[in-house]
């Protein structure tokens, strides 16, 4: 399910190769939550800002009709420290920081271009929907 389409696109070593133990991560998943990252559309795309580790970030990304209650988020390393950001279409509570991303931006997934978002940094490297 998740494991393996991971594994397909590439995603699971790529987390690793920046420092990110998959198992840590993704392994305490229930099944359904499982399903759920298994819909989203998984990305690394590469970053070429400075400090950005091994120049990329990875994305996950919900299904549109999703969005309105489901994160986007995005893992990668920045100055030698792991970075975790979820990513709203709404403000949030958590949020405190907001951003546009540009309809012809190459860093980011071509879905999410073209709005705002808001979002926080999270402490935490596991999924979003997991801490809930």
């Amino acid at each position: 399910m998740l494991k393996e389409k991971m594994e397909q696109l590439g995603i699971r070593q790529a987390l690793e190769e920046l420092g990110y133990g998959y198992d840590e991560i993704f392994g305490g998943l229930s099944r359904e939550l499982m399903e759920v990252y298994a819909s989203y559309s998984w990305q690394k795309i590469t970053c070429m800002k400075e400090g950005i580790r091994s120049h990329y970030v990875i994305h996950a990304v919900p299904q549109e009709e999703l969005l309105k209650d489901h994160p986007w988020e995005e893992w990668f390393f920045q100055d030698n420290k792991p970075h975790h950001h979820v990513l709203f279409t709404t403000k949030q509570d958590c949020c405190d920081k907001e951003i546009f991303i540009p309809k012809d931006d190459k860093e980011h997934p071509a879905k999410i271009c073209g709005r705002d978002w808001y979002y926080y940094e999270d402490e935490n490297s596991l999924p979003y929907l997991a801490q809930k």
